[in-house]
C-alpha cells in the first residue's frame, strides 16, 4: 500500500542518467560507427579531417543542430557520449553545437539567424566561436578586436598582432560560420564593450572570407584539433548579424542606444551565455570520462589475476593500492555527476537566466569542482592499468587529452573557481561558524556538520582578504578562495547524496565520499577543533569499512553507468585478453 504523498524511488540508472534512455542509446550506435574508426595509419590530418567527416554525420542521423543545442539533456548528452566514444569529436561539437548555434538560436531573432542556422543544421557548414585572443587570453572582457559601423552594416578589424583571435579550429578549409567576438566603437567614438557578431569565416570552397587571414598552429599532441590564429582586416558583417539579445539598438548614422541601464550591464553576460553552456557541458562530458575510465579499469581489475608469488594469485581489484585508489575516485565521480545532474536540472528550466550571477557562479563552481578531480580519475585508471591502459583501444589513454583541454577550455578551471569562491565569500559572510566542538565521523549527521563547519569557517577567515582593497590582498585571497569553492561543492553534493540513501550503492558512495574528504582534511579538522587525535583514527576505520561496503555494491554500481561493453570494444573487458587483441590486430577496419 502507497502511503499518501509517497513516490517511487528512482532507478539507480536514473540517477547516475540525466536525459533520455532512447537518445543516449541512439548516440551509441552512431558514435560507434566503423567508417570513422581512428586507425594508427591516419596522419594528424587524416584524424582531423576525419572528425569532421565524423560531425557531418553526427548531425544527419540527429537532425536539427539548432534544436539538439536549445535542449540541453540532449546537448549534454551529445559532449558525455562523443567524449566516451569519439574524443577527436569534443573541440568541433562544442563550437558547433553550444557556442556557434546557440548563440545564434539565443541572441537575436529568427529571421536574422535563420540563414546561419539552416546552414548549421544540416552540417553544410561548421559552427565556431572566436574569442580568445593572444593578448586578453580567455579574460575575453579585455579583448581588443575592433567592431565600427560602415554606413549600412560593421566591419571587424584586429588592431595589432596581440588581437589576433587564438587558437579556435578552423585550419580544415570547409564552410564556416563564426560568431565573433569585438569591441564595438560606434559612429560616435563610444566604446560599447564585447559584442557577438555572426560571420561567414570561411565559403562554400573553404577558402577564407574577403578580410580573414587564417594561419594555422603547430602539431599539439592533447586533442586533434585544426587551431589556428585568425586576424581581420575590414570583415564586411551585415547589420542583421549583430546579435544584440535586443538589448540595444543602433541607428542608420552607427550610434548604439541602450534600451535601459539594465540592458548595458547585461550586455556582456549575454554575450557570453552560452560559454556557461559549454562550461557545464565539458564538466559533463568529464564525468562520463572518468565514469567510463573507472568502468574499464575496476572490470579489468576484477579479472586480471596477478601472480605475487609462486603461490599467491590475487586479483588485482584485492590489492589495496588499486582497490581504494580505483574506489575512492569512483565514489567521488558518482557523487559529482550527481552534483552536476542537479546543475544541469537547474539551467534547464524554462525561467532560467544564463545571465544571471547565480547561475554563471554555480557552473563556475562546478567546472572547479569536477573537472579537476575527472582528470585525477582518469589517470589513476590509466595508471593502475599499467601497460593496457597506454593504449588507445583501451580508451582511457585518449581521455586524457580532452580533460587537459577542457580543464583550460571556455575558462581556466582554478581561475573561474577563485572567482566564484570570492562570491561566495561575499555572499555567506554573515553566516558565522558553529562554536567549535569534537565531532563523530562514524554519525553521518555530524559529517555533514563537519562539511557546514569547514565552509563558514573558511568563509570567516577570507573576510580579512576582502576588507583590504588592492592587489595583494585580491592575490592573496586566491588559496582560500579555492579551498571554499571545493568545501562549497562538496558540502551541497553530500546533502545530495542523502536524498538517494533509498538506494544501497549511493549510500556507499556517500559514506566513502564523506569519509575520504574528512581524511583528506583531516589536519585542517585538527587545527581548528573539530576532531581530535581519536576521532581522526575513527575517520581512517570507518573509511576502510565503508570502501568495503562499495566494493559489494561495485557490480550493481558499474552496470548503471549503462555502458555497452561491445561498443566500447576495449580488449581489457574481454574474459580472454590475448584473443581479444588478437582479433583487433587483424582486424581490417583497425589497419
Amino acid at each position: 500500500m502507497h502511503t499518501l504523498g509517497h513516490q517511487e524511488p528512482t532507478p539507480l540508472a536514473g540517477v547516475i542518467r540525466h536525459g533520455s534512455l532512447e537518445f543516449d542509446q541512439h548516440l551509441q550506435k552512431i558514435l560507434s560507427n566503423p567508417a570513422y574508426f581512428v586507425t594508427e595509419k591516419q596522419s594528424q590530418e587524416q584524424r582531423r579531417q576525419n572528425a569532421y567527416d565524423q560531425l557531418h554525420n553526427l548531425v544527419q542521423e540527429t537532425g536539427s543542430t539548432r534544436d539538439i543545442a536549445t535542449d540541453l539533456p540532449r546537448l549534454f548528452a551529445v559532449f558525455d557520449w562523443a567524449a566516451v566514444l569519439a574524443t577527436d569529436l569534443i573541440p568541433l561539437i562544442s563550437g558547433h553545437y553550444n557556442l556557434a548555434a546557440g548563440s545564434l538560436a539565443s541572441l537575436t531573432d529568427s529571421d536574422s539567424a535563420a540563414p546561419y542556422l539552416a546552414d548549421l543544421d544540416d552540417g553544410s557548414n561548421v559552427g565556431v566561436m572566436l574569442l580568445t585572443e593572444y593578448g586578453c587570453g580567455s579574460n575575453i572582457q579585455n579583448m581588443m578586436t575592433r567592431a565600427t559601423w560602415d554606413g549600412d552594416g560593421f566591419v571587424i578589424d584586429t588592431p595589432n598582432p596581440r588581437a589576433r583571435k587564438f587558437m579556435p579550429s578552423v585550419g580544415i578549409p570547409v564552410a564556416r560560420v563564426c560568431v565573433v567576438g569585438a569591441r564595438f566603437i560606434d559612429a560616435a567614438g563610444v566604446d560599447h564593450g564585447v559584442q557577438l557578431f555572426a560571420a561567414r569565416l570561411r565559403g562554400p570552397d573553404g577558402a577564407p572570407a574577403p578580410g580573414v587571414t587564417i594561419t594555422q598552429l603547430d602539431h599539439q599532441p592533447l586533442v586533434i584539433m585544426d587551431n589556428s590564429v585568425i586576424a581581420f582586416d575590414k570583415l564586411k558583417v551585415d547589420r542583421s548579424a549583430w546579435l544584440s539579445n535586443g538589448l540595444a539598438t543602433i541607428d542608420d548614422h552607427g550610434v548604439l542606444t541602450w534600451r535601459d541601464e539594465d540592458s548595458r550591464r547585461r550586455s556582456f553576460p549575454s554575450a557570453i551565455s552560452q560559454l556557461t553552456v559549454g562550461r557545464l557541458a565539458l564538466s559533463s562530458c568529464l564525468n562520463a570520462e572518468a565514469r567510463a575510465a573507472l568502468y574499464i579499469a575496476l572490470r579489468y581489475a576484477s579479472k586480471r589475476v596477478v601472480p605475487l608469488t609462486p603461490v599467491d594469485n590475487p586479483l588485482m581489484a584485492d590489492i589495496p593500492h588499486v582497490r581504494d585508489t580505483l574506489l575512492t575516485d569512483l565514489a567521488g565521480t558518482v557523487a559529482r555527476t550527481i552534483y552536476g545532474n542537479s546543475i544541469k536540472t537547474s539551467l534547464g528550466r524554462t525561467d532560467s537566466d544564463l545571465t544571471s550571477r547565480d547561475t554563471v557562479v554555480s557552473v563556475m563552481l562546478a567546472k572547479y569542482f569536477i573537472q579537476p578531480h575527472a582528470l585525477q580519475s582518469v589517470q589513476n585508471s590509466r595508471m593502475k592499468m599499467a601497460a593496457q591502459g597506454m593504449f588507445s583501444a583501451n580508451r582511457v589513454a585518449d581521455y586524457l587529452g580532452v580533460c587537459h583541454a577542457a580543464i583550460t577550455g571556455e575558462g581556466d578551471c582554478h581561475v573561474l573557481g577563485s572567482v566564484a569562491g570570492r562570491v561566495l565569500a561575499k555572499d555567506l559572510a554573515g553566516k558565522l561558524p558553529p562554536e567549535s566542538r569534537v565531532h563523530d565521523p562514524a554519525d553521518p549527521g555530524d559529517r555533514l556538520a563537519l562539511f557546514n563547519a569547514r565552509t563558514l569557517t573558511i568563509v570567516q577567515e577570507a573576510q580579512r582578504y576582502l576588507a583590504t582593497p588592492g592587489l595583494d590582498a585580491r592575490l592573496a585571497i586566491i588559496p582560500e578562495a579555492l579551498d571554499l569553492a571545493g568545501a562549497y561543492c562538496a558540502e551541497e553534493t553530500l546533502q545530495l547524496l542523502h536524498q538517494y540513501a533509498e538506494h544501497p550503492e549511493i549510500l556507499a558512495v556517500r559514506d566513502v565520499f564523506a569519509l575520504s574528504y574528512l581524511d583528506q582534511h583531516s589536519t585542517w579538522y585538527l587545527i581548528h577543533g573539530l576532531l581530535d587525535v581519536d576521532a581522526v583514527k575513527t575517520t581512517k576505520q570507518q573509511l576502510h569499512r565503508a570502501l568495503n561496503e562499495l566494493a559489494d555494491n561495485l557490480p550493481q554500481l558499474l552496470d548503471a553507468f549503462g555502458f555497452d561493453d561491445e561498443i566500447l570494444g576495449a580488449p581489457v573487458l574481454s574474459e580472454d585478453l590475448p584473443a581479444a587483441w588478437e582479433a583487433r590486430c587483424h582486424n581490417p577496419r583497425r589497419r
